[in-house]
């Protein structure tokens, strides 16, 4: 294949090629209640200065699934068009400075993983360093495309290291017969109540679970949300991450989707509090995934949020639980992966 025919030329000049940005505001109190909000998450860490103090942080902590929250650059700054207007191409909220042109004409998030250090605080602003890894052409259902996967360091402008990050999203032109699928796809209604009560029950934050307490095996509860059209707009406001995917019915089914689908953000921040909840507001969370999106999910869906034991060591005087996690749609199994948590010894 010729350089020009190829659709992967231009992206694979920019294999190991290193871009740094910085993130368009603060970490600020009002983003992380907006995020809360979405998820009816009471974990009194994210809210409360006293509880976090007295669990050792400086004050009030973001969810570590949030921090890709602050490194949005501006989707519109003075002195720019507007990007608004017929024709012109929806901005999805992974906009650089610096911008790859991306291959092929529709685009989700596929898997991802990432590494904790430094907690974020209220007032934290964030800097990344950022590369093209891999790229991996493959034919899906939905049609000819490439896996592309980044990987980003995130620091706060302090200089302290936040996160690392590996992201892989997958770029591809759907076939006929996936949009005629699509097309021809009934569009349910949501169910008219919220899930049971009962299904994730309130959560004593009092209660501290140990690493003498856990054993190879032990099944964390499960946490479950409903999904409506309000929720899922709501989830990717609070990332500011709007692919049209997440919220115009009608672009989502012409990339070969059935309907609008739950965001890779929502999917991270229900591992985070399927864990949390269990593991108490001593617990870390280390390492999360790698983990990849199976199915999708759209409103109307019950999700339920699961975790399951796998290994325990102590290194370095900590106590490091190895957990499978998954999400669970009514259909299959929506997102799968592993993740590392710290407990008190």
């Amino acid at each position: 294949m010729a350089v020009k025919d190829d659709p992967l030329a231009e992206t694979r000049s920019w294999l190991g090629r290193e871009t740094s940005f910085d993130g368009a505001d603060a970490v600020t109190l009002s983003d992380i209640r907006r995020k809360l909000e979405v998820y009816c998450f009471d974990c009194p860490l994210h809210y409360d200065p006293e509880v976090a103090r007295a669990h050792g942080y400086r004050t009030v902590v973001a969810p570590v699934a949030m921090t890709g929250v602050w490194t949005v650059p501006p989707y519109w700054t003075p002195g720019e068009p507007p990007p608004f207007a017929p024709g012109v191409r929806e901005r999805n909220g992974t906009r650089r400075r610096q911008e790859v042109r991306e291959p092929f004409s529709r685009g989700f998030n596929a898997a991802a993983e990432w590494e904790a250090f430094e907690p974020l605080y209220p007032g934290d602003r964030l800097h990344m360093v950022s590369k093209l890894t891999k790229l991996e052409p493959k034919t899906t259902r939905l049609g000819d495309g490439v896996f592309i996967t980044n990987e980003t360091r995130i620091s706060k402008q302090s200089g302290e290291l936040v996160l690392i990050t590996r992201g892989t999203g997958f770029r591809y032109d759907p076939t006929p017969d996936s949009l005629e699928s699509a097309r021809k796809a009934p569009v349910e209604a949501p169910p008219a109540v919220e899930q049971p009560p009962e299904s994730s029950p309130v959560v004593d934050w009092s209660r501290q679970v140990r690493f003498g307490d856990v054993q190879v095996g032990d099944e964390v509860p499960p946490y479950h949300i409903w999904l409506n059209y309000q929720r899922i707009v709501m989830s990717v406001a609070a990332d500011r991450m709007f692919s049209s995917i997440h919220h115009n019915r009608e672009i989502a089914r012409a990339g070969g989707l059935n309907d609008i689908i739950f965001n890779t953000r929502g999917y991270e921040m229900m591992f985070e509090i399927t864990l949390r909840r269990w593991m108490g507001l001593d617990g870390r969370i280390r390492k999360m995934g790698p983990f990849r999106m199976v199915k999708n999910s759209h409103p109307g869906d019950t999700l339920t949020g699961r975790a399951r034991v796998v290994n325990k060591e102590i290194k370095n005087g900590e106590g490091l639980i190895q957990l499978e996690i998954g999400v669970d749609n009514p259909r299959d199994e929506a997102a799968r992966g592993e993740a590392t948590v710290s407990l008190p010894v």
